[in-house]
Parts: C-alpha cells; sequence; structure tokens
C-alpha cells in the first residue's frame, strides 16, 4: 500500500495551530545576522535544476550562513558535493520519517519557497521565522502564511533567471563548474570526443520521431564523434527502434543523476527535449541543443545565470497549440507554452505535433555547428 499523507498533515497542522497566535511577532531577519537558510520545494528535477541560479544568490547574500535544501529524495544524491555550500535534506510529504527529519531541525531564520507556497504551511509549522515566496499562485490560500511575496518578471525572461529574484539584491554571479563539483566515481569508460543524445522526457508530448533522432546521430558520426543514446529508467522502448551504429554506446537508465551528469560533463554536446536531463547539461557544463516543442525557450532555453555555457535550442517559435500562459500555477501574461497531458481524453494532447514539427535537418546542422564551435 502506498503510505499516505495524513500522518504528515496531523503533526504540520498540530504544530501550526500551536505557532500561528504568535504570528504577529514575526520580523524579517537582518542579512548579517541571519545564521540559517531553507530552501524548501518538492519540484521536478528539470524545475530543481533551473533554479540553481537561487542557491548562488543565497551563498552570496548569505556568506555565514547555514543553507539547506530540502528537495525530493531522489534528487538529494545530486547535491552530495555540496554546491555553494549547502546541505542537501531528502524528504517528501507522504514519508512521515522525513517530515519528521525537518521537525528536528534548529529554526530557521528564513524560507525560501521556490515555487510551490502549499509548503509555507510547512515552513511555519517547524518554525521559520520569515517565509518567502513568489506571488499570486492558486489557489489564493496557498499564499495566506507568506510573509514576503515576489512579483514574477513582468517582460519575458528564463525561469533560472527568475528563481534568483526570490532573495533580493543583484543577481547572483553567473554559474561555474567549481561551485559545484562534479564527482566522477563509478563511471564506465568513455571515448574522448563523443556526443549524448537523450531520447526520453518527462511527457509523451515531448518525444522526437525517431528518424529524426537517427538523421542527427549520423550527422553526429560524420564529425568524429561516438553517439551515446541515453535514456530514463522505463524509457528503453524508445531506444528499440533507432539505429545503432557499431562504435555507439547505450546507456539506458542505468546511471544514477550525479553519474550522468559526470558524463555530460566529458560530453562534446547534448541533444535533448526540454527536460529535466537538459537542464542537467546545464549544470555539467555541457554544450547543449535543446528540442522545444510544447515548452517556451524564453522560459527554459538560455539564461544569464549559465551565460558562460553553449545552450542553443530548436523549435518552432509559434504553434497554435502552445497558448497556456502559466507557470508554476501562476498566470504569467508573456508566457506561451502547452503543458497538456499526453491522451485520449478531452483537454489532452493525442498527437505531439509541435514535436513532428521539429525539422531533423535544422537539429543537425546546429549540432554540426556546435560541435565546430
Amino acid at each position: 500500500m502506498r503510505p499516505g499523507r495524513f500522518p504528515g498533515r496531523l503533526l504540520i497542522f498540530t504544530a501550526l495551530l500551536l505557532r500561528l497566535p504568535w504570528q504577529w511577532l514575526r520580523r524579517k531577519p537582518d542579512p548579517e545576522r541571519t545564521r540559517r537558510v531553507l530552501i524548501l520545494h518538492q519540484f521536478l528535477l528539470g524545475d530543481a535544476l533551473m533554479a540553481t541560479s537561487l542557491l548562488a544568490k543565497a551563498r552570496e547574500r548569505f556568506p555565514k550562513a547555514e543553507i539547506v535544501l530540502a528537495c525530493p529524495p531522489g534528487q538529494a544524491p545530486l547535491y552530495a558535493s555540496r554546491p555553494y555550500g549547502i546541505r542537501p535534506l531528502p524528504w517528501q510529504p507522504r514519508d512521515f520519517a522525513s517530515i519528521r527529519r525537518l521537525f528536528a531541525e534548529a529554526r530557521f531564520d528564513i524560507a525560501y519557497l521556490m515555487g510551490e507556497n502549499r509548503l509555507s504551511f510547512l515552513a511555519r509549522a517547524i518554525g521559520a521565522r520569515w517565509i518567502v515566496g513568489f506571488a499570486g499562485e492558486t489557489p489564493r490560500y496557498k499564499n495566506w502564511l507568506l510573509d514576503e511575496a515576489v512579483a514574477y518578471a513582468g517582460q519575458p525572461e528564463a525561469w533560472t533567471d527568475t528563481a534568483a529574484r526570490l532573495i533580493d539584491g543583484p543577481e547572483p554571479q553567473p554559474f561555474r563548474l567549481r561551485d559545484w563539483p562534479v564527482a566522477a566515481e563509478g563511471l564506465p569508460p568513455l571515448p574522448p570526443r563523443f556526443v549524448v543524445l537523450h531520447v526520453g522526457a518527462s511527457s509523451a508530448t515531448r518525444f522526437w520521431p525517431v528518424a529524426s533522432w537517427n538523421q542527427v546521430a549520423a550527422t553526429a558520426r560524420a564529425c568524429r564523434c561516438v553517439v551515446l543514446w541515453s535514456c530514463g529508467p522505463g524509457e528503453q522502448h524508445l531506444l528499440s527502434a533507432v539505429e545503432l551504429g557499431p562504435d555507439d554506446i547505450v546507456m539506458a537508465g542505468t546511471l544514477s543523476l550525479a553519474q550522468l551528469r559526470a558524463v555530460l560533463s566529458r560530453a562534446r554536446a547534448c541533444v535533448c527535449p526540454d527536460t529535466g536531463i537538459a537542464h542537467l547539461a546545464k549544470v555539467a557544463g555541457a554544450p547543449l541543443l535543446m528540442l522545444f516543442g510544447p515548452g517556451s525557450e524564453t522560459l527554459f532555453g538560455a539564461s544569464r545565470f549559465f551565460a558562460g555555457f553553449a545552450c542553443v535550442g530548436v523549435g518552432p517559435a509559434w504553434f497554435p497549440c502552445r497558448n497556456q500562459r502559466s507557470v508554476h500555477y501562476r498566470d504569467v501574461d508573456w508566457a506561451l507554452r502547452c503543458f497538456r497531458k499526453f491522451g485520449d481524453q478531452a483537454g489532452e494532447c493525442r498527437q505531439a505535433q509541435c514535436m513532428a514539427a521539429l525539422p531533423a535537418g535544422q537539429v543537425a546542422e546546429t549540432l554540426e555547428k556546435l560541435l565546430h564551435e
């Protein structure tokens, strides 16, 4: 039986009732006196990695503070090398023991919510003295316990750069690999020149046709690179129809996130749909070619924070069903994307025409330019 949320919620709301009468005493901590900072989220991998800018800014803003990143258990090992000196703390709402670990922590002076204001109830329950989140999440009750609501960018901007706005002050310094050391333990032998083609994605609406992948693979081989095929656990069927070359390498869901990041750090390039592994390539410093169908290149492509590393996107600038304007349950006027689920029901995507519209020839040409830079 899947564990439930009830025990954790009971603990959270009991503690919350005891703390609410003292709400009127809260004050925003002085940055110079801030000693403990919590960054709290339950984001999927891609959104979490795009918010690396928030970790960087937290360290710059609070250089002497202990910074704790409370994140999903599957992501925590990725932060074992302590980027920006943060300490990862795995937790998830259905794991009562992990919620108790949060309660066992010493009180935090300030808590930052990456994008899920419902977590403000947990932050207040564990005693956070000040809670900061982005404004405008729906439904509105999720925002009730915020002490400070930060507006989204009013102009088109990468989510990576928006994430850093959560902390006041100037933008963080651009990402450097030395700020997040790459651990290379347990890696298989790798050729000196290889390109990662990651065919998996978090949604079937982002799958690219096999024939297109085969054409891009041929271009990589023509550029004297070994093709390393990659996908996530349970996605091996996506590789069943690709045309494997004699020197091709297949790593189908067999590596941990930390190992895959180490592989990406050695790659000449990575070609990937707009999904979590694309953003893993960013924090690995790999030259990246992203395939945009339902996603927004403005929101999820290149950014100021990752400006030191190549990131190019290919995809139609406009597509008729890419017409939804919500980001993390907030209406954002300038955002244009599609987050419909794949399926045959009303309101679902029956066929990812936006991905089929991505020209393989343009992707291959862009990859060739990336490899020659």
